[in-house]
């Protein structure tokens, strides 16, 4: 299901007809669908990090570009909205904490959690991602919103500001 899910599969290395390519393709999409519908957090409450993480499930594990994700939560920690904010390339994604404390200002969010993805499987922060947190972190505080966590996912493993106490 994994390799089918991905990105990258190729169903030419199977050896499969145009028609079963279809197949493989339109079932890719189904249980794409499916899984979405079945993970909406709204209403979820976060209590920690790793209640955090269960909210963006399998969204960013296997995915082979990065993107950067925002739970947006009121001021019970309950979510009020799970949004993808953009997406990047292999190894870097752009986005600017502007962008993101307008989005939860325009949704009332009172409390963010930041979660993005490293696909090389090294869940080690890097220098942007933590300049990223830094300026979001001062940004949250001018605008009176709860910066929460800076979340990233890499395969099953996963790196938690909070948990590293930043």
């Amino acid at each position: 299901l994994v390799e089918l899910l991905s990105e990258n599969f190729n169903p030419h290395l199977y050896s499969l007809s145009k028609s079963q390519v279809e197949k493989v393709c339109a079932l890719r999409d189904i249980v794409s669908t499916y899984i979405t519908s079945k993970q909406d957090p709204s209403g979820s409450k976060v209590s920690d990090p790793k209640s955090a993480v269960s909210l963006i499930g399998d969204k960013l594990r296997y995915i082979e570009h990065e993107e950067v994700w925002v739970a947006y939560l009121n001021k019970n920690n309950e979510v009020i909205a799970l949004e993808m904010l953009c997406s990047g390339t292999l190894t870097q994604v752009n986005i600017g904490h502007r962008d993101i404390i307008a989005k939860a200002l325009s949704k009332d969010a009172t409390g963010i959690i930041l979660y993005h993805n490293h696909p090389s499987g090294n869940i080690q922060p890097s220098r942007d991602d933590n300049e990223l947190t830094k300026n979001l972190r001062d940004a949250c505080k001018v605008m009176n919103v709860r910066f929460l966590d800076h979340i990233i996912v890499a395969g099953d493993k996963y790196y938690s500001y909070n948990d590293e106490g930043l």
